[in-house]
């Protein structure tokens, strides 16, 4: 009788060249899928950044009607016959919606670095003891953006002392911060995100002078901020980090805010009320992906 031969018991495997054909496909797709990703990540960060603008919006507003106007921006508070001390818009916008010391702002506030009304009366109590008074608590308003929702920070939280400058005096006041986590708190290790800039308009001037920025009938006056943007990139400051755009060219927050539908004259965006302007994806003032609270999502 005729033996059969016996098969080798050989297993199934891939060739080498079947898995570099498949290890250089997935590479291809992931090469392919990977700006993709990127780009739906930096959408679904500037809506979730329009939509905390709009709340602030909305609780500006809310202050207008209160108040018969928005709060100031101006980047001096006048407490001083020099002409005052630097406190910005950015400030003036969080003492707005939270007060100094996060326990709602003070009616009878002047916008003042200290706390005060211009008087000697503490309006704000912020490097306790002693605590504010109750009758100053009764008197407050309530936070007009709720503080859970507000993203609101000391100074100290995000710049490190020696980079404070020439708001070392007050680094315990606030800012509102927006929604992309660039910045690393000092305090507590989270990452959160850069000052909101803001800036109210001031309806008796008409020009919007994208050639000089310095134009006294500017509605808007990119000073506002601008020694708050020279501060630079908390995580990379001057003199050996670089400045923001914004700051070392002055014509581009009015070529950023010019509303060109507008073509008989040059005019900015929200002529009559307020602008807000985040950072961006990049943490960087003045760049392409900086966002404003006048765009459309």
């Amino acid at each position: 009788m005729k033996r059969i031969a016996k098969q080798p018991n050989k297993k199934a495997a891939f060739t080498i060249i079947e898995l570099l054909t498949v290890m250089s496909i997935i590479i291809i797709l992931m090469g392919l899928l990977a700006p993709v990703t990127n780009r739906v990540r930096v959408y679904a960060r500037r809506v979730s950044q329009k939509n905390q603008f709009h709340s602030i919006n909305v609780a500006l507003e809310l202050f207008r009607a209160e108040f018969d106007g928005y709060p100031d921006s101006g980047a001096l508070d006048g407490s001083t016959p020099a002409g005052g001390v630097s406190y910005c818009g950015a400030m003036k916008l969080a003492e707005a919606m939270v007060g100094q010391d996060f326990l709602g702002f003070h009616p009878d506030s002047r916008f003042r670095a200290d706390g005060t009304d211009g008087s000697r009366n503490q309006l704000y109590y912020c490097t306790p003891p002693p605590p504010p008074p109750l009758d100053n608590l009764k008197a407050r308003k309530e936070h007009y953006l709720p503080l859970e929702q507000a993203n609101a920070y000391k100074l100290e939280d995000l710049y490190k002392p020696s980079n404070l400058g020439p708001f070392i005096a007050i680094k315990d006041r606030v800012v509102l911060c927006d929604v992309y986590k660039r910045v690393m708190n000092i305090n507590t290790g989270k990452k959160v995100g850069m000052p909101i800039l803001y800036y109210e308009a001031n309806t008796s001037n008409t020009a919007h002078d994208m050639a000089n920025p310095d134009n006294l009938q500017n509605i808007y006056d990119y000073k506002d901020n601008q020694a708050l943007v020279g501060l630079g990139k908390p995580w990379n400051p001057p003199p050996t980090g670089p400045h923001h755009t914004l700051y070392s060219d002055q014509t581009k927050f009015y070529t950023s805010t010019w509303n060109e539908k507008v073509s008989a004259i040059a005019r900015p965006y929200r002529a009559d009320s307020f602008i807000l302007i985040s950072a961006g994806f990049d943490g960087e003032y003045g760049t392409p992906d900086d966002v404003f609270n006048f765009e459309e999502h």
